[in-house]
Order: C-alpha cells, then structure tokens, then sequence
C-alpha cells in the first residue's frame, strides 16, 4: 500500500474552499426550497382563509318591491368580521331605492350578540331563531336571517353601519355533538311551546268560565230585580185590598153582597 500522500497547506486550504462552496450551493438551495414551501403554504391559508370567510359573510338583501334576490345584495368586505375578536362591523350604501332590508350573518348556524344598526328607522328582528336575553340571538339553522321592514322606503344612497358579535356554531369533526346540543335545545323549544299552548289554553278556558260566570252573575241579578219588582207589585195589591176592605164603602154595600149571596 503506498504511503499516503501528504497535502500541502495550499491544498488544504483548496479543498476547504470547494467544499465550503458546495456547502454554500446547498444551503442556498435549501433556503430557497423553504421559501418557495413558505410561500405555498401561505397560499392555500389565504385559499382557506377566503373559503371560511364566505361562510361568516355579512351579506345585505334589500327589497325594491319585487322581494329579496340574490341579485340585489351587497357583501360586506371579508374584513369586516375579526376572528380574534369575533367581531363584525361593515358600513353599506344603498343603491336603490329599498321598502325592506335582510341581514344574512354568514351561512351557518351561529350565537349574535348586540346587532347594532346606525340608523334608527331600520329594526332588524331575528327570524326562526331562539332569543336567549336582551340583544343575544341564537340560530340554529343554516342560513341565519335579521329581518327589517321600514316604515318609510329608504331612498337611494342610504348609508348605514351594521356592527356586532358573531359566534359562528361551526360543523366539523364534533357534528354528532352539535346535532345533539341542536336537537337537545329544540325539544326545549317545543316543550316551552307546548307549555304556552297549553297555558294560552287554560287561559281562554279561564276567560271562558269567567265570561259564563259574568253572565250567570248578570241573570241573577236581572231575576232578583224581577223578584224585588214582583214583591213590590205584591205588596202594592195587598195594600191596596186592604184600604178596599176597610173602606166606608165597602162596609156600606156589605148588607148588599149578603142578600145577592142568599140569593143565588
């Protein structure tokens, strides 16, 4: 085996270079590689990111006449609703002239609190949902929905704020869960309704039997004034026989009756 070569300092320091070159190159490439991951992956964020958002829109419906359609809306900017915060606020203008106005808090089932509207002639009221306490609406169903209809038709170039706070009840992994919590609240619903009903019921029985109670009450009093009249009359002829008995008269033609009375 022949003796390994001995390298020279200007060799050494050769080599050290080349290889910190590929050294280099390489490390170049996988910075570039990270970038170009960093990059794509921030893109398919944004994508999902956009996705998620059109799900929690705010979306403005408003009615010309003809009804809502999905041609006369107004989409609040993606910005508008802050996931750190869960806040939403948007600013619209009305391009035409509008008998009545829809707020569409996103597509799925959701918790809103303290829907705001800048102007006072417009009063948004929830639909097919479940009011918890003051200013706190719970949906759910898919499509939520604030309905308003204006006293006054809101002209063209109306301008108004919409803010509040926006818990979306999203659907995923823990479906069973939601569909259970769902399911659970609705029977509760329908128990309360079924109570109101039934106390509506008992009221209207109630009003009832009071009304036939205020009506026998009426015929009594009716028949004892008929009483009160007939003791009266009663009276008045019993008074009246007794002064005809008593009558000079009468003891006069006294002898009289006798002998017609003999006689027949």
């Amino acid at each position: 085996m022949p003796p390994a070569t001995k390298q020279t300092p200007e060799e050494q320091i050769a080599e050290l270079k080349e290889q910190l070159s590929l050294s280099d190159q390489g490390v170049s490439k996988l910075a570039q590689r990270c970038l170009a991951l960093e990059q794509q992956l921030a893109q398919l964020e944004k994508h999902e990111s956009y996705d998620n958002m059109s799900l929690f829109r705010l979306t403005l419906y408003y009615d010309c006449g003809l009804g809502f359609s999905e041609q006369d809306t107004i989409p609040a900017p993606v910005s508008a609703y802050s996931a750190a915060n869960h806040t939403v606020s948007a600013v619209f203008e009305l391009p035409r002239e509008a008998k009545a106005i829809r707020l569409d808090p996103g597509e799925l089932p959701c918790y809103v609190v303290g829907m705001t509207i800048s102007d006072e002639r417009i009063h948004a009221a929830p639909v097919t949902a479940l009011s918890l306490d003051e200013e706190k609406t719970l949906f759910l169903n898919v499509d939520p929905q604030f309905y308003a209809e204006c006293p006054e038709r809101l002209p063209a170039g109306t301008k108004f704020s919409v803010s509040y706070t926006y818990y979306p009840l999203q659907l995923g992994a823990d479906d069973t869960v939601f569909f259970a919590m769902r399911r659970g609240i609705e029977q509760v619903q329908d128990r309360a309704a079924a109570a109101a009903a039934a106390a509506d019921e008992q009221r209207a029985l109630a009003e009832n039997f009071g009304e036939q109670l205020a009506g026998q009450e009426r015929r009594a009093a009716h028949l004892e004034e008929q009483l009160a009249a007939a003791i009266a009359e009663k009276e008045h002829f019993r008074v009246s026989y007794e002064a005809v008995l008593s009558s000079a008269c009468w003891k006069l033609t006294a002898p009289l009756r006798a002998f017609l009375g003999r006689k027949k």
